[in-house]
């Protein structure tokens, strides 16, 4: 007897604890909040500091549709180079499961396991998001993941001072939240280390996240003329983007399809920059698409 209610007693402690943990909330930090040019100032920083960048290693991809769960898995494989120019690819045993790039103008997303196999073509300031019925298993998720927000959500993409709505502290994530026209950034510390982004739509409800973690420095040589003395930035290992397509939002419960990055350790990745990752035409001819939706035209 004397056990039993010594094991209720753990029990209820861990019960407690794991109640506190979730309505743990974090402090804001004295002192003056960061400013819309604060925020600028550490993009513009980080771009000048990384001029390439190289990660590899684990990717999970698991969606949804009115049938049942899916779920895949492979190696990953991201090439960029600030801003403007980036390829990501997803294989399982050297069999391609999808690729997101982009460069001179203009970003696409490869499904070659599809059957047929489809590739869409867009230009590069276009703003997919997942208010319309994605038209393949993970059309929204790409979407979401297209390279201008991948480098956004890793702190590699400049931002205007005037973009900047609001200000306000997050005691969830114990950071700075920044408002922008339908998104939100979340940055931590005085060097604003961007940990989490989320989109939205018109009315605020989040449509998007991305969630980073487990920051290392890069290794490697850099190009010649960043600024390799004056920063050292910090890049994230582990990337999670989930979207909600439809009308369904988070609110709603989980979302309609997750992307999970697990990388090793990040290189500047200076020696694995080939200029025809960066253009659709050879990206074109290596996979050949049996479908290609070309929105450019």
């Amino acid at each position: 007897m004397e056990r039993r209610i010594q094991a209720l007693g753990v029990a209820l402690g861990l019960l407690l604890l794991g109640g506190c943990a979730k309505t743990q909330r974090i402090p804001r930090p004295e002192g003056p909040a960061p400013t819309a040019q604060s925020l600028a100032l550490a993009q513009q920083r980080r771009l000048a500091a990384v001029s390439t960048l190289s990660l590899r290693g684990h990717a999970e991809i698991s969606w949804r549709d009115h049938d049942s769960a899916h779920f895949d898995d492979g190696d990953f494989d991201l090439v960029a180079r600030p801003s403007n120019a980036l390829s990501l690819r997803v294989s399982k045993l050297g069999e391609r499961i999808l690729w997101i790039g982009g460069g001179d103008g203009e970003w696409w997303t490869v499904f070659p396991k599809e059957r047929p196999s489809r590739a869409i073509l867009r230009p590069w300031e276009s703003s997919p998001d997942s208010s319309e019925r994605a038209s393949g298993p993970t059309d929204s998720l790409a979407a979401i993941a297209a390279p201008m927000r991948l480098f956004e959500a890793l702190g590699l993409a400049p931002i205007a001072e005037s973009e900047v709505t609001a200000i306000s502290w997050d005691e969830t994530r114990g950071s700075w939240r920044f408002d922008l026209k339908g998104r939100r950034i979340f940055a931590r510390g005085e060097s604003l280390l961007c940990v989490a982004s989320e989109w939205v739509d018109e009315v605020g409800e989040v449509r998007a996240t991305c969630e980073l973690s487990e920051f290392l420095w890069p290794s490697g040589d850099r190009e010649p003329g960043s600024r390799q003395l004056e920063v050292q930035p910090l890049v994230a290992t582990r990337v999670t983007f989930a979207a909600w397509e439809g009308t369904r939002r988070k609110r709603d419960g989980g979302p309609d399809a997750e992307l999970k990055l697990a990388a090793e350790s990040p290189t500047f990745g200076a020696d694995r920059v080939r200029p025809q990752l960066f253009r659709w035409s050879d990206v074109e001819k290596a996979l050949r698409p049996e479908i290609v939706e070309d929105q450019t035209k």
